[in-house]
């Protein structure tokens, strides 16, 4: 990790320093002729993903997100393929979020160590 971030480091100086030359970053800027439009979600589209996804979590059957859960962990613990949980998790409709969520009661969470 250390060789990483000093390789980006490094890297990041050359860039800004113009010894590394990226068009249309350091250089041939001003050949871009529209400028880029931003995607721009409204409050409103992500209230109505919210109202959809509790409506989803609950017509599904919940012992069967429970179970497919339960059997995520059980192949991490066995040191077992865990794609085969993990699809049939998100067959029984279980959330991204709550699949990484019973990974991370497993193994817990990562936070990298800053470099420098």
């Amino acid at each position: 990790m250390a060789e990483i971030a000093e390789a980006s480091f490094s890297y990041q100086q050359k860039l800004e320093k113009g010894d590394k030359k990226v068009v249309g970053v350091n250089c041939y800027t001003d050949t871009v002729e529209n400028p880029m439009e931003i995607l721009r979600v409204s409050h409103e589209v992500e209230l109505e993903q919210v109202r959809v996804l509790a409506q989803r979590r609950k017509r599904r059957d919940r012992a069967a997100v429970e179970a497919a859960l339960a059997a995520v962990v059980a192949a991490v613990r066995s040191g077992g393929n865990m794609i085969p949980p993990m699809i049939a998790a998100a067959a029984a409709e279980a959330t991204l979020g709550e699949i990484c969520g019973a990974l991370r009661e497993e193994w817990g969470g990562y936070s990298e160590t800053p470099a420098f």
